[in-house]
């Protein structure tokens, strides 16, 4: 969780806390699909209210941001399930959702872990040209 009384966390940059922020709202909601698919899997019933509230979170930090992302019948999809509290939710359109979402953060490097370049170490030209020499 950020902490926001924390001198490390108010010397930072707003993008950078509010990039943090994010990826809490993405940690709570996979802990709580995580609680959803374990509970199901034992066979017990169990709504997906808690996961779609948690997503629901995500989308509202996120909104503005998947909106210029996004394609338009994209952001629709996305919204519908987060804020359209009254029509139900089925979990394959939730995980839908939430994949769409996961795409605009690694495409924005905000998850993304691959991203040192692929080069053949063994092939010495081809990494000093990679190690800019």
């Amino acid at each position: 969780m950020v902490d926001f009384n924390s001198e490390g966390t108010v010397s930072k940059p707003s993008k950078e806390i509010v990039a943090l922020i994010i990826i809490e709202k993405l940690y709570n909601f996979l802990e709580a699909d995580e609680h959803y698919a374990k509970t199901r899997m034992n066979g017990a019933g169990i709504s997906i209210a808690v996961p779609r509230a948690r997503l629901r979170n995500l989308f509202l930090i996120c909104n503005k941001m998947l909106e210029r992302k996004l394609k338009p019948d994209e952001f629709q999809e996305v919204a519908c399930v987060c804020m359209n509290l009254k029509e139900d939710c089925e979990v394959a359109d939730l995980i839908s959702a939430f994949m769409l979402i996961l795409k605009v953060l690694d495409e924005m490097q905000l998850i993304k872990l691959d991203t040192k370049p692929v080069y053949e170490r063994h092939k010495i030209e081809e990494a000093n040209k990679q190690h800019g020499y």
